[in-house]
């Protein structure tokens, strides 16, 4: 599987170098099939969704909106097999699950993450790994809707947390949490600052970007500290 997992886009990074090279194209031959019904339920300004979309299209080589509950299962296979790479925007992480088994997406997507490279935007890149606690979210961005889901697609054995303040979490007293987070699973929890991303090639596992930090049973095992 290839994938690059962003806390919130390619802002921060090496613009479009990590994907470039896990898809084999130049940025303006990469077409996307973009996945979009996380925003749907979002409460509030979807602005950031604009942001990204602007930025696909004056950085890469195009992108068609597959709509997982428009589309019939063997037409969302058909167009996304024509494209490189699967763009999965943010929003609600656990309402994007339910569309996922809902429409049979979540069946088909190992097969499809043969050939194709997933790009993740928070919610997109958190369902593709380890479901914690939603405790966290509610005391990092308060109250959200339960759809009752109880676990991601886990195709990844680690968990993305995203927008948080990365290696220097100490400093946040709403990010702490993560630390108890990390001690009640027994694998790796990624927290992400909006300026990195976790790149996924194979077994391969790296973080670039800034302020970020791998922490496992309490502790922090790497991390890029932001320096005061």
């Amino acid at each position: 599987m290839k994938a690059i997992l962003f806390s919130s886009d390619f802002t921060g990074l090496d613009e479009t170098r990590e994907l470039e090279e896990l898809v084999g194209k130049p940025a303006k031959k990469i077409r996307f099939a973009v996945i979009n019904e996380a925003v749907a339920v979002e409460h509030g300004d979807n602005s950031f969704f604009v942001d990204g979309m602007h930025f696909l299209k004056h950085r890469f080589g195009g992108f068609e909106l597959v709509n997982l509950l428009a589309l019939p299962l063997d037409k969302v296979q058909e167009r996304i097999s024509e494209a490189d790479a699967i763009f999965c925007f943010g929003g609600n992480t656990e309402y994007l699950k339910t569309v996922f088994d809902k429409t049979g997406f979540s069946e088909i997507l190992p097969e499809l993450l043969k050939e194709k490279v997933w790009c993740g935007s928070s919610a997109g890149s958190m369902i593709l790994g380890k479901m914690v606690s939603a405790e966290w979210q509610r005391q990092v961005f308060g109250e959200f809707d339960d759809w009752g889901v109880g676990r991601y697609l886990e195709l990844l054995d680690f968990s993305i947390l995203p927008h948080l303040r990365g290696g220097n979490l100490m400093a946040d007293e709403k990010d702490v949490v993560v630390f108890d987070i990390s001690r009640n699973v027994d694998w790796d929890v990624y927290t992400l600052s909006d300026w990195s991303a976790v790149v996924v090639d194979g077994e391969d596992v790296k973080v670039v970007g800034k302020y970020w930090a791998r922490l496992r049973n309490g502790e922090i095992l790497e991390q890029n500290k932001e320096e005061k």
